[in-house]
């Protein structure tokens, strides 16, 4: 991910491949609701009682040092496919319906082929309204924001950036079968977030899983009867850091505010104060390409984690407790009692 804003921040990167459809065009034209919603709206938008599942977060921390442990995970490497087939086993064992969804790139730097693939767990896969639940599983070729060249030839481990999310993904799928939620549920890994070399964009690309994963969705709406659709959709970025602090992120807000206020009055209700009713950085992300899909989704996101693309990004510098109250959050949102299931 990379942001517009901010010190210590690129801001070379603009959505690269994005086609800026009217729905894209028009969220950045005119925010149609305030920027970020007070406490009581959020809470009022929320309107139930909050009911997390019993989300483990020892089990989701000791899973990020699980993946830490197959070193560093880009795109195309043996890691990356080890961890694909780990989490597909997990998902398969705790009763998901597993699914991959192959692509391919080039390297950026050889510009030879490289074989990709999206992971989809789905749960309730008979409901044609479902959510998507997802997160990065690639890790960054390299530690980019070390300026010492010795420490930037370091491997990448992405504890937090790409391992938190897949992580909090392995233990919401333990809750999956009991969640009484109108909605099929789909947990979602998505790989080569960033296939990138250095912050020069002609030395990679940028989401090419949520890319690739948008497509898809588009083309089964747009031939025939389609055989499912996305109410809404949640990503997961950097969601497991020791003093995590999660505002409320403005790209969501322009394209999903309905979706904000709903799970920040959660966190609200909840007791939950790393989310926090305020307006965040801006941040490009693999939301923007599901978005632009016809999918309101957010990104939940701490883009002030200290370690972000530097070799120090570590499981000691990640939080059990982080990881749970997202988890907690986002299992609660889903049981939300609703006389009919939101619609786009």
């Amino acid at each position: 991910m990379t942001t517009e804003q901010g010190p210590n921040r690129s801001r070379v990167r603009m959505y690269l491949g994005l086609v800026l459809t009217p729905v894209v065009i028009a969220g950045l034209a005119a925010v149609v609701v305030p920027l970020f919603p007070s406490s009581r709206e959020a809470e009022a938008s929320a309107t139930m009682a909050a009911n997390p599942a019993p989300v483990d977060g020892e089990r989701a921390y000791g899973y990020l040092k699980k993946l830490c442990a197959l070193g560093s995970r880009p795109a195309g490497s043996e890691a990356n496919t080890r961890q694909r087939k780990l989490v597909a086993e997990h998902f398969t064992r705790l009763g998901g319906t597993v699914k991959e969804q192959p692509f391919r790139g080039r390297h950026p730097l050889t510009g030879k082929r490289v074989e990709m693939a999206n992971l989809i767990g789905s749960w309730k896969p008979e409901k044609r309204e479902r959510v998507v639940i997802t997160a990065h599983y690639d890790t960054r070729p390299e530690p980019d924001q070390e300026m010492d060249p010795v420490r930037h030839k370091l491997p990448f481990l992405g504890a937090n950036d790409g391992g938190s999310g897949v992580a909090l993904l392995m233990e919401l799928a333990h809750h999956m079968n009991d969640l009484k939620t109108p909605w099929g549920v789909d947990l979602v890994l998505l790989d080569g977030e960033e296939l990138v070399y250095g912050n020069d964009h002609r030395a990679g690309d940028y989401f090419l899983g949520s890319k690739e994963f948008a497509r898809r969705y588009a083309d089964q709406l747009e031939h025939g009867r389609p055989k499912f659709r996305y109410v809404a959709g949640i990503l997961f970025d950097m969601v497991g850091g020791e003093k995590m602090s999660l505002p409320m992120e403005p790209n969501s807000l322009r394209f999903a505010p309905e979706l904000v206020r709903e799970v920040w009055g959660t966190a609200r209700q909840l007791g939950i104060s790393t989310f926090q009713f305020s307006e965040g950085r801006e941040v490009l992300d693999d939301h923007l390409a599901l978005n632009d899909a016809g999918i309101p989704t957010i990104d939940i996101i701490d883009f002030d984690y200290p370690y972000w693309h530097k070799a120090d990004d570590l499981p000691e510098h990640c939080s059990a407790k982080s990881l749970e109250e997202v988890g907690r959050v986002v299992t609660a949102w889903l049981q939300i009692p609703r006389k009919t299931s939101r619609r786009r």
